[in-house]
């Protein structure tokens, strides 16, 4: 995979994180306020693009609605079934908890979409 092949993916990762800071200050009433939420936001943010990205190269998705179907299921099987255990284990409120991660299936949605688009 070359350089062109993987440039769309940090700038993606970008877009990802304008979203989860959005929905974090608008949605959760949180904002950012170190260099460290937002280092850790964008690592995060750029894995989850190019995890997007491999799944969508490999199962060689053909239609928007296709990679909308990929990032839901991804977010479902790697983000919400990974922390819906910790939401008993923490005793994390469940509305807290879903509002959380329906702003990461927004991102994941959003960001799947573009990935196709720039592929």
């Amino acid at each position: 995979m070359g350089i062109s092949q993987i440039v769309h993916i940090p700038i993606i990762a970008l877009i990802n994180l304008g979203i989860i800071y959005f929905w974090n200050l608008k949605v959760r009433n949180r904002a950012f306020r170190s260099k460290t939420v937002w280092l850790f936001s964008f690592f995060g943010s750029l894995f989850n693009v190019w995890g997007l990205d491999v799944v969508q190269r490999d199962f060689v998705v053909e239609s928007v609605p296709n990679m909308v179907i990929v990032s839901a299921g991804c977010w479902l099987v790697f983000v919400l079934a990974t922390n819906a255990k910790y939401l008993a284990i923490y005793g994390w409120s469940k509305r807290d908890f879903w509002l959380d991660y329906a702003g990461d299936l927004v991102s994941f949605i959003i960001s799947g979409i573009l990935i196709y688009l720039a592929t």
